[in-house]
This record gives structure tokens, sequence and C-alpha cells, in this order.
């Protein structure tokens, strides 16, 4: 990770290239030992980037519609039944936010959904997606040294924050209370870039900061 933090510091966060993230669909309910999967499971990325679903066997589809995952900020999908491999699906997240999916399939009751389900969280570390009702999320001080202190004003519902690094790597989650300023605890962390994701209705709201 590069320490430019005086860099980071002083200057908006640059907007990463656009990425195109892989992931490998297969599987069968006849097979107990290659059940139906989506690998990668969960990923996260940044607004703007691709994800490419590739089916190399079984049939299976995409399906994050609002009518099975009406908390997605939008519906996508490349198909509303199962179809059959090998196909390649790619579809671009404009938005920051969490979305669910799966595969509909099904066989004698049996359904994929069981083992072939997955999440994209869609980070915008270039700006901060709006919490219906809230008054205020502040931040401070930024750069942080070994703590950070969020302060909450009407988020009903907030009660973690994760912290990722700048590869969108999970590094810890923390309790927190609405209506209070929290303390952050960043000690072991190393300087460099992180974002703080709070995650309300499925919407996620980030804010980007750099420890010294």
């Amino acid at each position: 990770m590069m320490k430019l933090v005086t860099l980071f510091a002083l200057a908006p966060l640059a907007v990463a290239a656009q990425v195109t993230h892989q992931v490998e669909v297969g599987g069968s309910l006849l097979d107990p030992n290659n059940l139906p999967y989506y690998d990668q499971q969960f990923i996260t990325i940044n607004i703007g980037d691709i994800v490419q679903w590739n089916c190399i066997s079984g049939s299976h589809n995409v399906y994050a519609q609002l009518d099975m995952f009406p908390d997605n900020p939008d519906g996508f999908s490349n198909s509303g039944i199962t179809v059959n491999s090998p196909w390649t699906f790619s579809h671009t997240f404009n938005a920051a936010g969490v979305w669910d999916y799966h595969c509909t399939g099904e066989f004698n009751g049996a359904f994929h959904s069981t083992t072939q389900f997955g999440t994209i969280t869609v980070l915008d570390p270039n700006s901060v997606a709006p919490v219906a009702g809230s008054k205020a999320i502040s931040l401070y001080p930024v750069p942080a040294d070994e703590k950070v202190m969020l302060s909450l004003k009407g988020c009903t519902g907030v009660v973690s924050v994760d912290i990722l690094g700048a590869d969108g790597r999970l590094l810890r989650t923390q309790a927190v209370q609405d209506n209070r300023v929290n303390t952050v605890n960043l000690v072991g962390l190393p300087s460099g870039q992180y974002y703080l994701v709070m995650d309300r209705g499925r919407r996620a709201v980030i804010k980007p900061f750099v420890k010294l």
C-alpha cells in the first residue's frame, strides 16, 4: 500500500480505472460434490466497475431483480430462467450500494439458490450516498491517527460500521450508536487510505479517510 499520506490528505481521492471482475458459474444439483455455485461469491468493487459472470457448466442464471430483492438499489439479470452453459453476462455498476442476487434454478423441489447466491458491494470513494432521514454524518479528524470520531444524528438503524482497506478488503467491524459521537478505533492499522462503510437499508454510505 502506498503511504503518500500528504498527497491523500491535500488532494481529492483519485478515480480508479474501470475494472472487470470475473465470477465463475457452474455446478449441478445432481452432483453432491459440485453443487451450484458462484466463484467469487462476495465481491467489493468500485463504482463504474464491471462484473462478468462466466457459466462453464450446468444451467444457471444471474437474477437480481427487485421482485425478489426489493432492497437492491436497482434490478438486473441475464434471464428470468436458467440458461444452458456456456454463456457470459456482464453488468456495469454505476451506483454505490449493495446488491444481492442468486440463481433461480430448481430441480425436484430443490433450489440452486441454497448454495448459489452472491453479493456485490459497490463503493464510491469520491462521494457519500445520502441516507434517507439523516440529519448529519461527519467523520473527523481527517487525516486520522489512532482513532477517528464518527458523529451520527438521525441515522436510525445504523448499529455498526466496517473499515475497508484501499483494496476493498474488510479489516474490522465496530458497533456504533445513533445520536452520539462514536470513537472508531484505528489502532494497529498501517498508514494509508481507508473507507468507513455504513449499511442502512442495503444502501452503502461511504466515508473515505486517511490514517497517518
